[in-house]
């Protein structure tokens, strides 16, 4: 299902299109109707349809983005080490000396 085609072409859609769209269960999406995230009317002897701007809203209010490809600045460097082992070892170092520190 191309998800740009349904919410452009159909102003409402079934729970179970707008659950596929979101990649929720149908139940989900009744909740978020009952709670406001998402936008519905009943047609008829209740059958429930979603409003396709509600889905296309929530889906750009929680859309963060593409990774943008970062450059080093000219000039610069390669680590030798990951960041995380880089604060690692400084935890270690510092860490374990303000503990005995600490405990006398």
């Amino acid at each position: 299902m191309d998800v740009t085609f349904t919410l452009q072409q159909k102003q409402l859609l079934r729970v179970e299109e707008a659950a596929k769209i979101l990649n929720v269960s149908r139940w989900t999406v009744y909740r978020w109707v009952e709670d406001g995230r998402l936008g519905g009317t009943r047609l008829g002897a209740g059958s429930l349809r979603i409003f396709s701007n509600t889905v296309a809203a929530l889906i750009d209010h929680h859309c963060v983005g593409v990774p943008v490809a970062v450059t080093a600045p000219p000039g610069s460097q390669p680590l030798k080490k990951m960041p995380m082992q880089i604060e690692r070892q400084v935890s270690n170092r510092g860490g374990v000396r303000l503990r005995q520190q600490a405990a006398l």
